[in-house]
Parts: C-alpha cells; sequence; structure tokens
C-alpha cells in the first residue's frame, strides 16, 4: 500500500469515528427512537456498508454507544401510560389505606359510626329539647290544676262554742277565718299549731289590711272529753281571738267530714281513762263567703301563712271582695 492510500485510510478512519461520536451524543441526549434513527442515517449506513476500514472499531465504539445509553439513560415510559398507572396505583392505595382505617364491617366501619352518632344524637334530643318540653308540659298541666281544680273542702256545720252559744258557718261570713281541728289533751302538736297560728295573727295584725280581718278557730276531734267550758280554759294559753267549737259526736263527725278531717280514737277507753286521738294536721283558710282558698300543713312557718294570707287577701280585694273587720 502506497503513502497515498494510507492517509485517505486514516482520513476515512477519523470521519468514522466522528460520525461514531456524534451518534454517542446523540443516543446520550435523546430517545431510543432518535438511536436507531441515528444510526440508520444515511452516513452511517454508507461508511458501515461501502467502507472496509476499521470494521472493528466501528462495531466496539456502536456497542460503547448503545452500553452507554442503557446505563445512563432508562427508556422512558409512555406519559399517558404511566399517568394511567399512577393514578390507578394511587387509587389502589387510597382504597387500601381507607380499609385499614375504617374496616368493612363491625362498630368502627361506616355504617357502625353513623348509627353510633344517630343514638348520640336522639340521647341529646331527648335530654335538652325533649326534656324542656316534658317540663313545661308539667308546668302547665300545674297551673292548670292550680286555675281550675279547686277541692271541695268545707261546709254547713252547727255546733256549741266555748261559751256554750249555738255556733255555724254562717257565724264565719263576711271575714276569713283560719279553722284547725284537734283536742285538749293534745300533748304537743296541737299546742305547737295554735302557737304557729297565733304568731301569725300578730304579723298580720301589724299590716292595716289584714288586721282584724281573720276569725281563728279550734274545733274539737274529742267532744267525749272536751267540753265548753274544758275548751275555754285551755284556749287561755293562746291568742285570745280564738273561738273553741264543741257538739255532739255526730255534730262534730259531720263537721270533720265537710272539711276532709281524719280523726279516730281507741275502739275500747274506760271511764277517767287517758287516751290520743289519731288526727288531720291542717290548718284551713276560708274566704268571708265560706269558700276554701288554701291550706297550711305542719311543715308551714308563721311567716309564710302571714305572708300568704296577706298576698291571698289582696287578691280577693281586688277582685271587689268585702271584708267584715271585728269590731274592738
Amino acid at each position: 500500500m502506497n503513502a497515498f492510500g494510507l492517509v485517505s485510510r486514516s482520513s476515512r478512519c477519523i470521519r468514522v469515528t466522528g460520525a461514531l461520536r456524534t451518534a454517542a451524543t446523540a443516543v446520550a441526549s435523546t430517545s431510543s427512537q432518535r438511536f436507531k434513527m441515528t444510526l440508520a442515517s444515511p452516513r452511517i449506513r454508507s461508511i458501515n456498508s461501502g467502507q472496509k476500514c476499521s470494521g472493528v472499531i466501528a462495531q466496539a465504539s456502536v456497542r460503547f454507544a448503545a452500553a452507554r445509553y442503557s446505563t445512563e439513560t432508562p427508556p422512558p415510559k409512555n406519559d399517558d401510560k404511566s399517568k394511567a398507572d399512577d393514578k390507578g396505583d394511587g387509587k389502589q392505595e387510597t382504597k387500601a389505606s381507607r380499609e385499614k382505617l375504617l374496616p368493612s364491617t363491625g362498630p368502627l366501619s361506616p355504617i357502625g359510626i353513623g348509627l353510633f352518632l344517630l343514638s348520640a344524637g336522639g340521647i341529646l334530643y331527648y335530654f335538652t329539647v325533649k326534656k324542656d318540653q316534658i317540663r313545661q308540659e308539667r308546668l302547665a298541666n300545674q297551673n292548670k290544676q292550680e286555675t281550675f281544680g279547686k277541692p271541695h273542702v268545707g261546709g254547713p256545720f252547727e255546733l256549741t262554742d266555748h261559751k256554750g252559744k249555738p255556733f255555724s258557718d254562717k257565724d264565719l261570713r263576711g271575714k276569713f277565718a283560719l279553722i284547725y281541728f284537734g283536742f285538749c289533751h293534745c300533748p304537743d302538736i296541737c299546742p305547737d299549731e295554735l302557737d304557729k297560728i297565733g304568731d301569725a295573727l300578730e304579723i298580720l295584725d301589724r299590716n292595716a289590711l289584714t288586721k282584724d280581718t281573720i276569725q281563728p278557730v279550734f274545733i274539737t276531734c274529742d267532744p267525749q272529753r272536751d267540753s265548753p267550758e274544758a275548751i275555754e280554759e285551755y284556749l287561755q294559753q293562746f291568742h285570745p281571738k280564738f273561738v273553741g267549737l264543741t257538739g255532739s259526736i255526730d255534730q262534730v263527725r259531720s263537721a270533720c267530714k265537710a272539711f276532709r278531717v281524719y280523726f279516730s280514737k281507741p275502739p275500747k277507753v274506760a271511764e277517767n281513762q287517758d287516751y290520743l286521738v289519731d288526727h288531720s294536721i291542717f290548718s284551713y283558710f276560708m274566704d268571708p263567703n265560706g269558700e276554701f282558698v288554701d291550706v297550711y300543713g305542719k311543715d308551714r312557718t308563721a311567716e309564710y301563712m302571714a305572708a300568704d294570707i296577706e298576698q291571698r287577701i289582696k287578691q280577693f280585694v281586688a277582685v271587689g271582695g268585702k271584708i267584715e273587720k271585728e269590731q274592738q
């Protein structure tokens, strides 16, 4: 081979090497498709097919470029397909995580939690709204009973006072009356209640509106022992305005029945034998027309009785009621 031939072959090999470098650069920076197009270009094809120089170098360069591309730049995925796969994976992960947090059955499932919230809401509704409605209905019923419900207490009676004179319900017309049923041999309860009535009267006598407007009355439940003389002596311990009443057994029983008073004594009592009488412990407040107003039990104080009676008298006067005051 002459010198001219060697120079020509060398220049060709240099051109082949430059082309291969170009192909390797294209492979490193572009996609696989562009790499194939570069290798299939007319320049590379003509060099590989038409030239016989440096075949081993050309093949080695191509292999090196391919290996470099495969190690440095992995083939990209189809964008649309990868996005769809990512979305699918995300949905699967979300569903799996939801199944982990909320089981499909049991108290912690969506249905179980919903039933729990519904029950809690029902309980809250009952203890707030419904309970308040029940309370309002109860108060309304109480008001109806106070307004329209009036017990049938009181009525006609004919007895004898502590002076031995006849005394009936008509003698109480025109003034308020505070009536108590008891017996003179009562050791403690009757004296306490009569003292309480006297204290309430003293409070009421301090007011010009209520002074001398109330007649206190003591009716015995033990007519066998409580004669007019015994009652007169007994009442000297209490307020001077008290009127004491007694009578026959039938007369006393009729008066107690009119005022719904219970009383009972031992069935067999020997003469001069001491005994106690069981009876109701109430003070009945009646208006000047003989109508029942209110009743005061053992638990009421004299102050409470005086305040309530004063309010009742004001209401009676406000609607045009007439009161006869006791002449001193």
